[in-house]
């Protein structure tokens, strides 16, 4: 590859073009498969949008952006009844193989021990050998909450 080559990216959905505009053109390219896989009411489809990032500067990597765990549908969306077992199984199914890295994602603002995700990763990942734990929203904790007795404990 020349290395003084532009970065460019191709959507599977979007056979033949080239997109080398990230922060635009790739983003609302996102938003735009988004809400026509998933639809404009927030609904979860077990269905990956495929982004092929070429560059002499990336390493070789899968990325996969899920949802997080979802207890309750939102009211007004398309979101199913049983978003919880969907979002459960997306995440495990993606998370069991001993090859992935988890990065799991919490608010600071939430309960770390009540996480669902958390448990998930303990659970698939019981040494911690393979996940790393990310801290969220850390400007919105409640007063007097102490963010690095979350992180230690």
């Amino acid at each position: 590859m020349d290395e003084n080559a532009k970065p460019w990216g191709v959507f599977e959905e979007i056979p033949g073009k080239k997109f080398f505009d990230f922060p635009g053109e790739v983003m609302q390219n996102i938003i735009v498969l988004t809400d026509k896989v998933a639809g404009i009411k927030k609904g979860i489809v077990d269905k990956p949008i495929v982004l092929n990032i070429y560059s002499h500067t990336c390493p070789d990597l899968t990325l996969i952006d899920l949802p997080g765990i979802t207890r309750i549908p939102l009211a007004g969306s398309d979101q199913p009844n049983n978003i919880e077992q969907i979002t459960r199984a997306m995440a495990h199914r993606y998370t069991s193989d001993p090859r992935t890295i988890i990065l799991c994602v919490v608010s600071a603002n939430a309960d770390l021990s009540i996480s669902d995700g958390l448990q998930m990763a303990r659970e698939l990942d019981p040494k911690g050998l393979r996940t790393i734990g990310v801290l969220t929203k850390i400007d919105i904790m409640d007063k007097g909450t102490n963010a690095k007795r979350m992180l230690t404990g």
